[in-house]
Parts: structure tokens; C-alpha cells; sequence
């Protein structure tokens, strides 16, 4: 008894000092995150993006753009339908886009939803659907060994779902539980007060689950209606990426769409009115800490001041903990443990959005320095060190964000969206490395040349 009771305490004091080394070489490491000695180590070392992308036109007419990479033997597929996200629902079918895409994977011609989901595991597809409040949105990751397989379930899943009605409701109960959960989350409340006093009553201020009772309301007949309605060819935009030839991607595409109607929808959106100034408003919530969200006037993508503000905001409260907003209220005041701010650039409606986190006690000075680090952005602009350390991150970081194929084409897809043009992986950083520190200094009195708009939760 007590040789094992010693085997025991030694290998506990093993385990503790395994677990000790561990966590130092983490620590270590974390403190010393080098971008450039990561990209130099990965495979995205020789991803200069020289490899044009291409556009291709099917047999069929079908457009899409694609990078051929014939290094991993894989296929990424990325599409969407446009019009056919929450924003163009009917007010009494709120959710409706979210439901159905809950629901695709539920059985498809031939297959249940189990037979189906094994062909899927066993052939290593991965399928997602979502919806935004533009479109709904599809991705494809598959071997290409296994193509022409995931080609033909994914036609079945747009063309021929079962939308079984015991499926329906199972769905259904599941969307009622995120719904009545996210009604307990602070962070889901403000942000849906948030978009409700941003977009006003435009239809992108809903969320995109709906709410109960349009959710209880939806019918079999609602779900075969919106793949009818929004399921267009002529809607369509796509991309892929991986180890496929253009004529192989083209046939591809023609496959995959087989059986879609050609017409386009007719939905259209009602025009955006953002109110970037709205009155000061808090909703009360008996919880530990207040959160906020504020904003100010952005650039959509194409704007010439889309670099020079991307700098600004990422400078005053970007990612990590050097930005202007962490060092001062968090490192210096101890206020939060993170605030932030990015750009959005969303056509119509483009903003710097940001957010905090702090305590009753502490809110009104996280506030003024808020208010403060606002103000000294438009009056006297940024360093020439801080802008020289975001514009080299920038250029340095930009091929960490695609360290897998489908990343590649989900950016593909995001180009032709925002008319960036084929050249543009290519001709990314030299936009960065043309912005000056005086564009970015002009472009920080331009939109921060006014006191933010906020909107927060919590026990004031």
C-alpha cells in the first residue's frame, strides 16, 4: 500500500511538472508571436498570390472565379443566392431563410436524414448553410477524390429537399430554444437594440431567427416556397479554390446547378437610411458589468479613404492589446479587460463600430475616455509609429487569413461581391503600402470628428 500511495504522489509530481514546463513554453511563446516567423514556417510561405485568379463561364453560362491549387487534393466551393437573405422576408415569415437552411440536411432524394449524413461522413464532405440579411450562403469543402459525390448530394440538397414535417418540427423547437436563450444573452439583446436604433425600421434591424411567433407560424408549404422563390441560377455568385482544372471547375459548376430555375427573383430591398446619431439609451439589465456599443460614420470598400480609416480604426482600437483604447483604458486605468473598434464597411450603411465592457462604478470614465480618445484622433491624428506598426502588420498578416482553401474561396467570393477585381490578392498590399501617414491623419479628422453614438446594457 504505501509503495503505491509513493508510485501515486511521484507520478502526480511528474504530471505537475510536465503540466508547469507546458504552461512556461506557452506563455513563452504567446509573448513572443512573431507573423513573420509563422508565415516563414507554414505553408503560406511561398502564397504570394501570384497565380492569377480566373473567371470561368460553364457550358451553361454559369460565372464564376476560381484559384487552381493541386497541393492538397482538395475542393473548396463557395456560393450564394442573392436577395435571399432576412432582410427581404415577409414580416410574417421572419426567420424563414434561417429555418430552411436548419433543415437542408434533413434528407434529400433518395436519402433520409441519416443515410444522407453517412454518405456525407464517409466521404469527408463538409457542407454549410447561413443566411445574412443580404443572402443566403452556402460552402462545400470535399476530397476531390470524392467530387463528383459531394456534386451530386449537394444538387439533390438545392433541388429535391424532404423538408419532412417531423423534421419541421424538430427544427422548430430548436429555433424557439436559441431564440428564448438569446433573450437571456446581454450581448445578443444589445446587439439587436443596437441594429434596431442603427438600421431604424429597415428590415436589416430583425434578427435572423425571427421571432416566436413567426417561427411557430412557418409551414411545410413556407420552406418548399422559399427554395422555389430564392434557388435561382441568375442569382447566383460563386467561387472555388483547390485542385481542379478551369474545365473541370466549369463542368463542375454545371453539375452542381443542374435543375435550378433560371430566372432571377424579384425581391429588392427598401433603401438604407442609418442613423448614425441616435439619443443615448440603456437597457436595463441586472447584471455584473455594463456593456456598451457605440458608433461613427464609416467608407464603404471602393471609398478612397477605405485604407487610410481602415488604419485609423485599427490604430485606435483594433485587435489586441496596443491599440489606443486598450492601452489607455485598460493597461493604464485598469477600466475593462478589452475594448475595441473596427471598420465596417457595409454598402449603404459603412461605420467604425465598437464596444466595451466595464463596471457601474467605472463606466462614466470609460465613457469620458471614450470620448477623449475620439476627440484627439481628429485633432491631432496619429503617430508615425503607430501608423508604421499597423501598416506592417497589415502587410505582413494579410496571408495568415487564408490558411485553408475554403478561406481562399470564401475570399473569391467576397471580391466579386465588392467589385474589388480579379487582380486584387495581387494588388492588396500595394494599396496598403501606397496610404500615407497624412491620408490616414486626414481620414481621422474626416470621421472622428464627432462624438460617437452609444447604446448599453446593464444596471446603471
Amino acid at each position: 500500500m504505501i509503495r503505491q500511495n509513493l508510485k501515486l504522489i511521484l507520478g502526480n509530481i511528474l504530471f505537475l511538472g510536465l503540466l508547469v514546463y507546458a504552461l512556461c513554453l506557452f506563455f513563452v511563446r504567446a509573448n513572443s508571436f512573431n507573423a513573420d516567423e509563422i508565415v516563414a514556417k507554414s505553408i503560406l510561405a511561398d502564397k504570394n498570390f501570384s497565380v492569377k485568379v480566373e473567371e470561368i463561364i460553364s457550358p451553361q453560362g454559369h460565372k464564376a472565379w476560381m484559384v487552381e491549387d493541386h497541393s492538397l487534393g482538395l475542393v473548396a466551393i463557395n456560393f450564394y443566392f442573392k436577395n435571399a437573405g432576412y432582410a427581404f422576408e415577409d414580416e410574417k415569415k421572419r426567420g424563414l431563410g434561417n429555418f430552411v437552411s436548419k433543415l437542408l440536411t434533413y434528407g434529400a432524394g433518395p436519402y433520409d436524414d441519416e443515410k444522407l449524413h453517412d454518405i456525407l461522413d464517409m466521404n469527408a464532405i463538409e457542407l454549410d448553410f447561413s443566411v445574412n440579411s443580404d443572402d443566403f450562403n452556402v460552402s462545400m469543402t470535399v476530397p476531390v477524390k470524392n467530387l463528383e459525390t459531394g456534386v451530386r448530394l449537394l444538387n439533390l440538397i438545392l433541388t429535391n429537399p424532404h423538408f419532412n414535417k417531423a423534421d419541421i418540427e424538430v427544427v422548430r423547437l430548436q429555433i424557439l430554444e436559441a431564440i428564448r436563450m438569446q433573450s437571456e444573452q446581454p450581448e445578443r439583446v444589445l446587439q439587436q437594440a443596437f441594429k434596431k436604433a442603427f438600421y431604424n425600421n429597415h428590415p436589416k434591424s430583425r434578427d435572423s431567427f425571427g421571432t416566436s411567433q413567426s417561427i411557430q407560424s412557418l409551414s411545410q408549404e413556407d420552406m418548399f416556397s422559399f427554395i422555389e422563390n430564392h434557388f435561382r441560377k441568375e442569382d447566383l455568385v460563386i467561387a472555388l479554390a483547390g485542385d481542379l482544372s478551369p474545365q473541370n471547375a466549369a463542368d463542375v459548376i454545371d453539375q452542381l446547378f443542374k435543375g435550378l430555375k433560371d430566372k432571377k427573383n424579384n425581391f429588392l430591398q427598401s433603401e438604407l437610411q442609418p442613423q448614425y446619431h441616435f439619443e443615448k439609451k440603456n437597457i436595463e439589465r441586472d447584471i455584473p458589468q455594463i456593456l456598451a456599443r457605440f458608433i461613427l460614420p464609416g467608407v464603404e470598400r471602393l471609398d478612397k479613404d477605405f485604407y487610410a480609416l481602415y488604419i485609423a480604426t485599427e490604430i485606435f482600437g483594433g485587435s489586441g492589446l496596443t491599440s489606443r483604447l486598450n492601452l489607455e483604458a485598460r493597461e493604464k486605468e485598469g477600466l475593462t479587460y478589452g475594448a475595441y473598434a473596427f471598420l465596417n464597411p457595409e454598402k449603404g450603411a459603412p461605420r467604425v463600430e465598437g464596444g466595451f465592457a466595464t463596471s457601474k462604478e467605472n463606466y462614466e470614465k470609460m465613457e469620458e475616455i471614450l470620448f477623449s480618445l475620439v476627440s484627439k484622433m481628429a485633432g491631432k491624428g496619429v503617430t508615425k509609429e503607430e501608423f508604421e506598426a499597423v501598416k506592417s502588420s497589415m502587410l505582413t498578416s494579410f496571408n495568415l487569413r487564408f490558411k485553408s482553401l475554403s478561406d481562399i474561396s470564401s475570399m473569391l467570393l467576397y471580391m466579386q461581391k465588392e467589385d474589388l477585381g480579379l487582380d486584387f490578392l495581387q494588388k492588396r498590399n500595394e494599396y496598403v503600402s501606397k496610404t500615407t501617414l497624412e491620408d490616414v491623419n486626414k481620414a481621422s479628422y474626416k470621421f472622428f470628428n464627432q462624438k460617437p453614438s452609444l447604446i448599453t446594457i446593464g444596471k446603471m
